[in-house]
């Protein structure tokens, strides 16, 4: 097997930007084996834009998604992203953080994670596709 050959990427890993204004971009990978109709549903939305909301050890993203209960986790870790279909909000954690609802994993920040940490209610997070 030739070390050199090129991989021909994953079939499970979407990377997206997520950009603030006047603050920088984040990359954040969507894994669909976490949860393959999530992820395919918030894909086929983007580019989705968002106020921050904050919450405890967690930011959330409003989206019009409505999707249901998809392997569902209680427990998330710092830089973890999952989306809360009973609100229909993608959630970036920013600690260690247990829920009292379902959320279905969806990906994680890859870079910048400092850059979530940064943001104040009402910033304007835009989730694109790389360019």
């Amino acid at each position: 097997m030739d070390v050199d050959a090129p991989s021909a990427g994953s079939v499970s890993k979407l990377e997206c930007v997520a950009s603030v204004v006047g603050k920088g971009d984040a990359t954040v990978s969507l894994y669909r084996h976490l949860a393959p109709i999530t992820v395919n549903s918030v894909v086929r939305a983007l580019p989705l834009s968002s106020r921050v909301t904050l919450q405890q050890a967690m930011l959330c993203l409003f989206t019009q998604l409505r999707i249901g209960v998809e392997k569902p986790r209680m427990k998330f870790g710092r830089g973890e992203v999952a989306f809360l279909p009973s609100g229909g909000l993608i959630c970036v954690f920013l600690g260690e953080a247990k829920s009292d609802r379902p959320l279905n994993p969806i990906g994680k920040v890859e870079s910048r994670l400092e850059l979530f940490d940064s943001l104040k209610s009402g910033d304007v997070v835009s989730l694109k596709p790389p360019a």
